[in-house]
């Protein structure tokens, strides 16, 4: 069955003027009391709501009458009318009653005469008049759409996706020796192009008024030290060899540092640029860089902070006094007695006895792929072959909440209780001055002073206090987003292990196979994976 709208009919014949309300077909719709009120009033033809409305709503295709005189014959008639964004002239077609039937002419004519300035789409018309279907709407004529606008965009010669992640082997253990994560550039290298936008041209509508384009949106090329932008400011090139980098929209590249060890030999390390070193960071020595950090042995007992990404090929053992923290990623064989934060994802085949903290994922893969210790917290998700221990270790997982953001909320918690504490001690003293004052006592000087200090110390702590407040509740609001976080387990969840998701806790008291924790209801519930 086809889908055919609903429509109406008059019926003239000797005994009166009737009314027929056809139901609609298939997926059609069925007339609305509003469009045949209208009709029926622009005839000038009685009608009673409450038949009108039964109508309407039985679908019995019954004739109501509406007059007992017959009326006039009633041409096949379209009311027209623009669409919404006046692009279109939209059809509307009803059916006769003993009169002719409308041609593509009259609408023509109708188009013209109701001031629309829209050529006649007449392949579109014709097809519906051979096909009539009435109370449809059908377009009779468009306008002319404004050119699209084309945006401003930079295309860039380099990798600019920083979650290239070490691939895994066929004997199952991560290839942390070729993570490729130096986008190397020669001098003279292009780096960056610049397309310009390109605004697109006025359209006409179908009353003849012009049609703004979208407005563009206009981009530049940012850069920073050792680039250079060619005259006409739509190319980037290197001006020294080195590595590429795309930081907060701006080129930048940095020269390579390369050593052997951290030791006594070299010192302390800061670097404005990305570090390789080719052998070890040795315990107690600091290495800085504003890049990335890329170590080929074991950092052991020291500390190693990058602003891109930290990868340690041998893995990282910090003695219980080693940090490791990177703006991007941090990713390494193994991770044992250290400190470790990502801003993005941390990658490595063992954590072991470390407080681990990503901003996004923490992935424990490998031939040993184990968890123990902690606490390890991710914002999405953390990912391990087994987590626990049966040698009774502590291990807490937490998930779903942002470790900086939670880390924030227990600080203004904190001092709202100080500042509170504060408060209320001084309260009493303001009250009693106040109600002195209150009664022509007047304060000795030095105590004047005293009490307009403790005065404007209450209105700062105050306003710090309501600062706080509005901190607080907008990190709340947004801690309470990280409801698709999860746990997954793809071997063994060991009993007595601590697990955080999305706010929920659970102490696991039985072992769990191959499952995902995930946040149900305000409870963390186990699902099977396969």
């Amino acid at each position: 069955m086809a889908d055919l709208n609903g429509y109406f009919q008059l019926h003239i014949d000797d005994k009166g003027t009737f009314l027929i309300v056809h139901a609609p077909q298939g997926a059609g719709r069925p007339v609305t009391m509003l469009e045949v009120e209208n009709y029926l009033k622009k005839k000038k033809l009685p009608y009673s709501g409450t038949l009108l409305r039964n109508a309407i709503n039985s679908n019995s295709e019954e004739p109501i009458k509406l007059q007992q005189t017959p009326y006039f014959k009633v041409n096949e008639e379209t009311n027209l009318r623009a669409s919404e964004d006046r692009m279109s002239v939209i059809a509307r077609l009803y059916p006769a009653a003993g009169g002719s039937m409308v041609s593509l002419e009259e609408i023509q004519n109708d188009l013209t005469n109701q001031g629309y300035k829209a050529q006649l789409d007449k392949e579109s018309v014709e097809s519906f008049l051979k096909d009539r279907k009435y109370c449809t709407d059908f377009v009779v004529a468009h306008g002319v759409p404004p050119e699209e606008s084309v945006d401003g965009s930079v295309e860039y010669f380099f990798n600019t996706d920083l979650s290239v992640k070490p691939a895994q082997k066929e004997d199952g253990s991560v290839d942390f020796f070729n993570l490729k994560t130096v986008c190397e550039c020669k001098e003279g290298d292009l780096l960056a192009r610049l397309h310009p936008a390109k605004q697109g041209g006025f359209g006409i509508d179908v009353l003849g008024e012009h049609v703004q384009p979208r407005p563009v949106e206009n981009v530049q090329l940012l850069f920073g030290k050792n680039v250079a932008i060619n005259k006409e400011r739509t190319e980037l090139t290197a001006n020294v060899s080195g590595h590429v980098r795309l930081t907060e929209g701006m080129v930048i590249v940095s020269d390579i540092y390369e050593v052997k060890d951290v030791d006594t030999s070299t010192g302390n390390i800061d670097y404005d640029g990305n570090l390789l070193i080719n052998g070890n960071v040795h315990e107690g020595f600091t290495v800085k860089a504003s890049g990335d950090i890329e170590v080929r042995g074991v950092v052991e007992g020291a500390t190693v902070e990058a602003g891109g990404t930290v990868t340690v090929v041998r893995g990282i053992n910090g003695n219980n006094v080693g940090r490791v923290t990177a703006g991007v990623n941090i990713i390494s064989k193994y991770i044992e007695n250290t400190s470790v934060e990502a801003g993005n994802y941390v990658q490595t085949e063992a954590i072991i006895n470390s407080q681990v903290t990503a901003g996004s994922t923490i992935t424990v893969e490998g031939k040993r792929g184990f968890i123990t210790g902690g606490p390890i917290r991710a914002r999405k998700s953390i990912k391990a072959k087994t987590i626990g221990s049966d040698m009774g270790t502590t291990t807490i997982l937490e998930v779903g909440l942002d470790p900086k953001k939670k880390e924030r909320i227990a600080t203004l918690q904190k001092e709202l209780q100080e500042i509170a504490k504060q408060l209320a001690q001084m309260q009493p003293i303001l009250l009693s001055v106040k109600q002195k004052l209150a009664q022509g006592i007047k304060l000795p000087a030095a105590q004047a002073m005293n009490m307009k200090k403790l005065s404007d110390s209450y209105g700062e702590l105050t306003k710090k206090s309501q600062a706080d407040t509005k901190e607080l509740m907008q990190l709340e609001e947004e801690m309470d987003m990280g409801t698709d976080s999860f746990i997954e387990v793809s071997d063994y969840a060991y009993p007595g292990t601590h697990l955080e998701v999305s706010g929920a806790n659970l102490v696991i008291k039985t072992a769990y196979h191959y499952c995902k924790f995930v946040c149900e209801h305000g409870e963390v519930a186990m699902k099977p994976i396969f």
